[in-house]
């Protein structure tokens, strides 16, 4: 799914400030919202659904990855978002956080992750689609720092 969305522009996970897009792809519809920080939480501003071909999804499984591209990008230009920024989540969607030295830049980060991804991924890595962001500094440990890791299956 996430590969769908690349291919469309849209981000993997969503910027912590501005808008942001919900994106929920079921067996029978495509859901898009368009979402906008409000304080601690987000508000929803706008959104759209678009029917599916039949049989484009099947027991959670896209089967025609080009139907349920198209149905996406029919969906994102009747929209219009004013961002292209994110979120995605479902059952194909495995979220953790982990606790990671605070000092590291992204891009260490990013190569430790990769290192380290099967001991959080319970699937093969050449088979997912993996991304994080960092959250806040550890309760714990002040020289931590929170990163939610999420992985998404790339099989259909």
């Amino acid at each position: 799914m996430l590969d769908i969305l690349a291919k469309l522009g849209i981000s993997r996970i969503g910027k912590k400030a501005g808008t942001l897009l919900g994106v929920d792809i079921s067996s029978t519809a495509v859901k898009i919202l368009q979402l906008s920080p409000s304080g601690n939480k987000y508000k929803l501003e706008n959104y759209v659904i678009r029917p599916l071909p039949a049989n484009s999804v099947v027991e959670k499984n896209i089967s025609d990855i080009d139907a349920v591209g198209d149905c996406i990008a029919r969906a994102v230009s009747i929209l219009k978002p004013s961002s292209k920024d994110a979120a995605v989540a479902g059952s194909a969607v495995i979220t953790k956080i982990i606790e990671m030295n605070a000092a590291l830049s992204d891009s260490e980060m990013e190569n430790q992750i990769v290192v380290e991804a099967d001991q959080y991924i319970p699937y093969p890595l050449d088979e997912v689609s993996i991304d994080f962001e960092r959250q806040e500094l550890s309760e714990r440990s002040p020289e931590m720092v929170e990163v939610l890791l999420a992985a998404v299956s790339r099989q259909p």
